[in-house]
């Protein structure tokens, strides 16, 4: 008798538990992809600088994030090169609901290595900007972003300004 009554009580509150789990989970992280078209200073050199690449960043803090990224970037006829991204970012809103917005901002370190054979070993640089995510859904996004890679000195730039747009998953 002792385990009817306990298998029925377990049965009543089973339901009364449910509504107790989190609706909105708490998002670790989120990967993103965009394309990018820019210019460098001195403009002259090479006006147009079109650019493609993925990344992904895990939350540590609140809003604080560590991330990666990798893309490829070219110029002018034949100029291309990698870049690799390691960045701290901070998300103003990072669990904003579907048509919310969460800007963020992001600094960081790159590695700009060119894609020809005898064309060097590349360098390093900084990297800063910042945008916003349009969250469409739950977890989809369109991204907007701005981004400013300073002292990549295998471009023959100073620095090299770039409007980003791409899509932002959770």
């Amino acid at each position: 008798m002792k385990r009817l009554i306990v298998a029925v009580a377990l049965l009543l509150t089973m339901p009364a538990m449910a509504p107790a789990q989190n609706p909105n989970p708490r998002y670790l992280g989120q990967g993103y992809f965009f394309f990018g078209w820019g210019t460098g200073t001195p403009s002259y050199v090479h006006p147009v600088i079109k650019q493609v690449g993925f990344g992904g960043e895990g939350f540590l803090y609140k809003g604080l994030g560590v991330g990666a990224e990798a893309s490829y970037a070219s110029w002018g006829t034949q100029s291309t090169a990698w870049i690799g991204c390691g960045d701290l970012s901070y998300h103003f809103r990072r669990h904003a609901a579907p048509f919310q917005v969460d800007p963020f901002v992001l600094g960081g370190v790159s590695i700009v290595g060119p894609t020809e054979v005898g064309g060097g070993r590349g360098s390093p640089a900084l990297n800063f900007g910042g945008g916003a995510n349009l969250w469409l859904a739950k977890h989809a996004a369109l991204r907007f972003e701005f981004r400013d890679v300073a002292g990549a000195s295998f471009w023959n730039f100073d620095h090299v300004f770039s409007f980003r747009i791409g899509m932002t998953f959770r």
